[in-house]
This record gives structure tokens, C-alpha cells and sequence, in this order.
């Protein structure tokens, strides 16, 4: 049993025109979650993959292309992909929010629940920046003439020179924020959550005390301290 969920990104039309110029939202979907039972055979996802591709390409013929990310932060360089012969289109540099307690912390959900993610606020939130590698991944639906045509347009050369385990890379920021601090490593680094908050405040260490307290109050705090220097 899989289920997976086909759409759109944050921004539809700069997707897919970073990657294929000439085409526009309706010609493509991205592929946001992919999910299979632990009981399910050996590449049961990539079988699954193919079945999606083929319903789509039925029930929606003008859809051109599909697109996904492997999330190399997670330490997946992207098997499943690979093994339905998706072509590797590259990767990006990315970076997340890591709490005390391993949580991982999307860098947009902190700045809008505070406003801001500077590195002195989130150093005081106790935050730590983790960077990493994004890889990129499409599979033609289209004929082709036309994906030749695409492939020729494109920034990025599509091909199938995959990545494999060791080309995912993680960087810690050191607590003192320095960049020559930093450490990278190529194990797999224990990360928990799914990049979001659970909880309406979630919760953080304060450095300058041995208590815990939530994001928000923090974020209130030192907004009223902002306006009391101002005033």
C-alpha cells in the first residue's frame, strides 16, 4: 500500500521555467510526497512511480513532464527515482533549522512565526543552520521530438549519471557562527520531524537560562525589547 501526492510547489511557474523555459504550470507536476508501506517488496516506490506516471499520462495527456526533489538532507540521493530511469538534472544547495533536541526547523517557518532568522536571533533561539544538498530529477510524458527539443532548452544537463550516498554532504554551523567553524561530514546525521512545527510554539532553549521556553514568547520578547530601545 503507497500513497502519493502530485501538484505544485510554492512557486508552480518559476519551477518549471528554471527548468524547462518554454513550458508553463499546466504542462508538468511535481511530485510533493511519496509514502509506502515498510511490508511493501524491494522497489515497490519505483514500480509505484510508474503506475502514477502511466495513470497520468492517461486521465491528463497534456501533461509534458514530472518533477520531484530527493532529499539529499534526509541522506536519500534519490534510488527510487533512479531505479524507474528518471533523468538526474543536478542539485541545489539548501539548509535547514536544527533545535537542542534534533528538530528540524524549515528556515520559512521561522521567519514567519518571528519575522526574522538573522544568525544572532536564531543562535539566541538555539537554533543551529544545517546545510546540505537538494537533487533534481524529471520523466518525460511527452513524445520525443519534443523532449529533445526541452532537453536542448534547459540550464541544467539531464542525463543519468547518478548521485549516490557519499555525494550527500552536510555542513553543521558551528555555535559560534563562524563559516571557517563549520564542519562537514558525509554520515547521515539523526535529524527528527519533517521540517515544520508540530505544535503552535514549539519549543527552544534559551542559552541564557537552564529553562525551556516556546518560540513565541521569544519572538514577543525581543520585538517589545526592540521597541523599548527605540523608544
Amino acid at each position: 500500500m503507497g500513497v502519493a501526492s502530485w501538484g505544485y510547489g510554492v512557486r508552480p511557474r518559476h519551477t518549471i521555467q528554471r527548468l524547462f523555459p518554454s513550458l508553463t504550470t499546466s504542462d508538468y507536476y511535481e511530485l510533493n510526497r511519496l509514502c509506502m508501506l515498510d511490508s511493501e517488496p524491494r522497489n515497490g516506490e519505483s514500480h509505484f512511480l510508474r503506475l502514477c506516471r502511466e495513470y497520468i499520462r492517461q486521465r491528463e495527456p497534456g501533461r509534458v513532464v514530472l518533477f520531484s526533489w530527493a532529499d539529499g538532507m534526509r541522506g536519500k540521493p534519490g534510488y527510487v527515482y533512479q531505479a524507474d530511469n528518471w533523468l538526474y538534472g543536478g542539485f541545489i544547495r539548501t539548509e535547514f533549522y536544527v533545535t537542542v533536541a534534533g528538530e528540524v526547523v524549515h528556515p520559512r517557518q521561522v521567519t514567519t512565526r518571528c519575522g526574522r532568522r538573522d544568525r544572532a536571533f536564531t543562535r539566541s533561539v538555539g537554533l543551529r543552520r544545517v546545510r546540505g544538498r537538494q537533487f533534481r530529477y524529471c520523466h518525460f510524458l511527452c513524445g520525443h521530438g519534443l523532449r529533445k527539443r526541452l532537453l536542448r532548452e534547459s540550464p541544467f544537463r539531464w542525463g543519468q549519471n547518478y548521485p549516490k550516498m557519499q555525494d550527500c554532504v552536510w555542513t553543521f554551523e558551528n555555535g559560534k557562527g563562524a563559516a571557517e567553524g563549520s564542519r562537514a561530514i558525509r554520515e547521515p546525521p539523526r535529524f527528527q520531524g519533517v521540517g515544520q512545527f508540530h505544535d503552535a510554539a514549539p519549543l527552544f532553549h534559551d542559552p541564557c537560562s537552564s529553562s525551556v521556553m516556546a518560540l513565541r514568547p521569544v519572538c514577543v520578547k525581543r520585538l517589545a525589547d526592540r521597541k523599548g530601545d527605540a523608544g
